[in-house]
């Protein structure tokens, strides 16, 4: 301990020489009366052997001792009475009478005055070794007090340890310190420590301390203690503080990593169930003590669960209605956050969901989409205590996010629902025209031809010339035929709309300048938009396959799998294909993208190309 341990300083002082006769508090006056009484007499026993060698009137030199000893201990005032004391003791044991000390006597009133003399030089520097011995007690007690005082972060916990050093350094049978203010009885006196106009503590010691150290307590322990006590105080404050700022920081820290991943999420374009997810992940983590819940409210007047760390709950299966007391309903009524302490006494079905559950306390934070409540985030505590006053502060964030998400999520669903929409048009319109050519300008070409082919047939022979004429005419019609079907077919192919899939693709394969190797496993009809989107895409990989690739054979094959339809053409051609340029492959891509799936281009440069395309088959029901 440092009160033990003590300075260099004190330590030099302690083992100085006679230093056990110089103490910080003198002995009693009485004991220093009998003391010097005893060492007179002894002195004065010890020399009478010696009385015919003694001088006249020597009793420097028979008493000097008992004089220092007197002198350092109890002072000038006690050794200077026994340095008389041991002069008439000398005259009585010697025989001299009082007349031998006469004023004349030079050489007696000399001995006499060396003798006070040095009783008074041993004295002043017994109270200066004195006062230098109490000074580095103070100085040790008053660091071993600043040692524990001020490496503390609870002053509370070392006040005994501190009690107990005053009392060691004073030598004092006990002493108490009380951060309050504490009177004192018949047994203890009480030494109020204060800071300025402040009382900050009470310093209790035995009421039967000497008042020279009861002195030493009120004018140097008592200041220095109440300094200390309140630098105490103040360091344990900062440090509160400190601690309190650094915990508010690493929590902002922790609050504002786990909204920008969340803010990640949601900028990708992350699904909602998958935001959702995360938001009740990642509050979970912030507030590990209490479960988190994201509900959504739906038009037949109950609410949802989507997502939730509580365990045992089924997101997107557990609804009840919002009836009786619960925070959403109290949310549903207010657009406000609402808050609710106990669910001891609630009615309702949400409220029997808490009490199922152990909830004792919950918070909820109304997520609005675009002007709309939507929903709510929830966080629920099974302590007894109330949930903490910044919970809602701290889930307002992620709130937020969960709104941007939703509304995204509706954005893009609205732009797909738009691009699908667009698409369906698009092929009804191509329908409505190949329909329009098909019934009307093939069939006035098909009447005209036959026409033409029975006024040739009804001319006379000798109008050879004529036929002939009539004959090239026919022939050009023809072609003109087979062009307008080629454009009906590829404006919007017939027999993909009477027979499906399959056959419109066997037809393609049929009519491709490459071999076409066919696996086809669709023979259920599926939506015409999804339809024209696969035909066009096959017919779009013969095309390249046959023009550009100079390709020997292609592979296509069709499944229809988990709610979707997946195609894929390859070809053994060049490769080399640019999915970015070219009019055809970006088409295609817009088309099915459009309809909610994606297509992907392999083409390495003599390898061959690879077209592989999932379309979901529910876009356009």
């Amino acid at each position: 301990m440092a009160a033990e341990q003590g300075s260099p300083r004190m330590a030099a002082i302690r083992h100085a020489p006679l230093s056990w006769l110089v103490r910080p508090v003198r002995p009693p006056w009485a004991t220093g009366i009998a003391v010097a009484l005893l060492l007179i007499t002894l002195e004065t026993v010890a020399v009478a052997p010696f009385r015919g060698v003694m001088t006249s009137f020597s009793p420097a030199m028979v008493y000097i001792i008992g004089v220092l000893v007197i002198s350092a201990v109890w002072g000038r005032w006690l050794g200077m009475f026994t340095a008389l004391a041991s002069t008439a003791a000398f005259a009585v044991s010697h025989g001299l009478t009082v007349g031998r000390f006469t004023a004349s006597d030079v050489q007696d009133l000399a001995g006499l005055a060396v003798f006070l003399a040095v009783v008074l030089a041993t004295s002043a520097l017994a109270d200066l070794s004195r006062a230098r011995t109490v000074e580095a007690e103070e100085s040790d007690l008053t660091a071993a007090m600043a040692q524990l005082l001020l490496h503390t972060d609870d002053v509370a916990t070392v006040l005994p340890a501190v009690a107990r050093c005053i009392a060691q350094s004073l030598q004092l049978p006990e002493a108490e310190i009380h951060l309050a203010a504490v009177a004192g009885d018949d047994r203890r006196t009480a030494l109020p420590l204060s800071a300025g106009a402040d009382r900050i503590g009470t310093l209790l010691v035995p009421a039967t301390v000497p008042g020279r150290t009861m002195g030493r307590l009120r004018e140097r322990v008592v200041p220095s203690l109440a300094s200390l006590l309140h630098a105490g105080w103040e360091r344990t404050a900062v440090l509160h503080s400190l601690e309190s700022s650094r915990k508010r920081l690493g929590r902002l820290a922790a609050e504002q990593a786990a909204l920008g991943r969340v803010a990640t999420l949601v900028a990708r374009g992350g699904r909602p169930a998958e935001v959702f997810d995360a938001i009740t992940t990642e509050l979970h983590g912030l507030l590990s003590d209490f479960s988190t819940w994201l509900l959504r409210y739906e038009p037949d007047g109950t609410v949802t669960i989507l997502s939730t760390s509580m365990p045992g709950l089924q997101p997107g299966q557990t609804r009840w209605p919002l009836r009786g007391e619960n925070i959403p309903l109290r949310v549903r009524e207010t657009g406000r956050p609402a808050r609710m302490d106990s669910f001891q006494l609630a009615a309702g079905d949400g409220a029997e969901l808490a009490r199922e559950f152990g909830i004792r306390s919950a918070v909820g934070l109304p997520i609005v989409v675009e002007g709309r409540l939507w929903g709510l985030a929830s966080v629920a505590s099974t302590r007894p205590e109330p949930l903490p006053a910044d919970t809602e502060a701290r889930v307002a964030g992620f709130v937020r996010l969960a709104a941007t998400a939703v509304a995204n999520a509706d954005s893009r669903e609205e732009l797909a629902a738009s691009r699908a929409r667009l698409v369906v048009a698009a092929d009804q319109t191509r329908e409505r025209i190949e329909r329009r050519l098909h019934d009307g300008a093939l069939q006035h070409f098909l009447a005209v031809a036959m026409r033409l082919g029975a006024t040739q047939a009804g001319l006379p022979p000798d109008q050879q010339e004529t036929k002939a004429e009539l004959s090239r005419a026919l022939d050009g019609l023809n072609r003109a035929v087979d062009d307008l079907r080629e454009i009906c077919q590829g404006i919007h192919p017939t027999l993909l709309a009477a027979g499906g899939l399959p056959p419109a693709l066997k037809a393609l394969a049929r009519r491709s300048p490459v071999p076409v190797d066919l696996d086809l496993h669709t023979d259920e009809r599926l939506p015409s938009v999804v339809e024209v989107a696969a035909y066009h895409m096959v017919s779009e990989a013969l095309t390249n396959a046959g023009r550009h690739a100079r390709a020997s054979l292609v592979h296509v094959r069709t499944a229809t799998q988990d709610g979707a339809l997946h195609l894929s053409v390859s070809d053994d051609g060049a490769g080399g294909a640019d999915p970015h340029r070219g009019t055809g492959l970006i088409a295609l891509q817009d088309r099915v993208e459009a309809l909610g799936g994606q297509l992907t281009v392999t083409s390495p440069t003599g390898g061959g190309t690879l077209l592989t395309a999932t379309i979901p088959t529910t876009v356009a029901t």
